[in-house]
């Protein structure tokens, strides 16, 4: 027993690396499918968007960057499949100015697998300056706000937008957030002052941030980074809304396998140590 721990103590490191790699890179390449439950976080936002009607609007907000496309740009393709496989109107707009290309990216990719017609099935509003403005605007006249969409088209000539008048409109809203501003300010000047019925994604580190609102019933639910977009994967597949490649899925076998490796070298690094030094303490008297 002993020349085992001594032999495992001797690995070169290079040799650990090779197999973290290997664990990490097989479930890229062939996915396990780890994920076989959701969350009741993300299952309120899931069953949100699924009581909303045919025909009637979600409304998206994009307030995150490329930054935080690995954890939040799944939650948005996720959640635009589950709506335009419902025949649900997609609504989205973005606070941070350097989000547009992701959703228009996003769009652009989901409202092809559904054969969607733009401004008939979905708008894309984008960005404008002011957080205030912008969000209470919408809260009286979403033309005020947005008198033409993200391609310069007014609202006028968009037939999806002839029954979409403010927030009474909207049966739902999501905020994907990494940041300021973000859910909070949605929750803070449109649910506040106009009853905005909001859901939340956010990255891993801000979760914590954002559990006071569930507790409150501020927010009817949340995606919490990797794990929470790769729930929501799950839960869209099990229904049959979609069979599309889940990137969030596939990213969390990786990374569930790779903690697990992790864990079982600090178990044996640990027992080897503690048995080498009983031994030879051991042998010392």
């Amino acid at each position: 027993m002993m020349k085992f721990f001594q032999a495992l103590g001797k690995i070169d490191r290079k040799i650990i690396f090779i197999i973290l790699a290997v664990v990490i890179i097989i479930p890229l390449l062939k996915p396990f499918g780890l994920i076989s439950r959701a969350s009741t976080r993300a299952e309120a936002i899931f069953n949100a968007v699924d009581a909303i009607p045919p025909g009637k609007p979600l409304m998206i907000s994009i307030d995150f960057d490329p930054g935080s496309m690995p954890e939040l740009y799944p939650m948005l393709t996720a959640i635009l499949r589950h709506a335009m496989a419902k025949d649900v109107k997609v609504v989205l707009l973005g606070l941070w100015l350097t989000g547009m290309g992701l959703g228009e990216q996003a769009l652009t990719t989901v409202s092809h697998e559904y054969n969607k017609t733009y401004g008939q099935d979905y708008v894309f509003l984008g960005w404008k300056s002011g957080v205030l403005p912008v969000i209470l605007g919408m809260g009286e006249d979403i033309r005020k706000a947005y008198p033409a969409d993200y391609y310069g088209t007014p609202l006028e000539s968009l037939p999806m937008m002839a029954n979409i008048k403010n927030y009474r409109d909207i049966p739902f809203f999501i905020s994907l957030s990494a940041g300021t501003p973000g859910y909070e300010s949605w929750i803070a000047y449109a649910q506040s002052r106009y009853g905005l019925k909001i859901g939340a994604g956010v990255t891993a580190v801000s979760a914590a941030d954002a559990y006071p609102y569930l507790q409150t019933g501020q927010l009817t639910g949340m995606l919490g980074g990797m794990k929470g977009a790769s729930e929501y994967e799950f839960l869209v597949k099990q229904k049959g809304y979609t069979q599309q490649f889940s990137p969030a899925s596939q990213a969390m076998d990786s990374q569930s396998l790779a903690h697990l490796l992790i864990l079982i070298l600090i178990v044996i690094g640990n027992a080897g140590y503690f048995f080498t030094r009983k031994v030879t303490r051991g042998e010392g008297k």
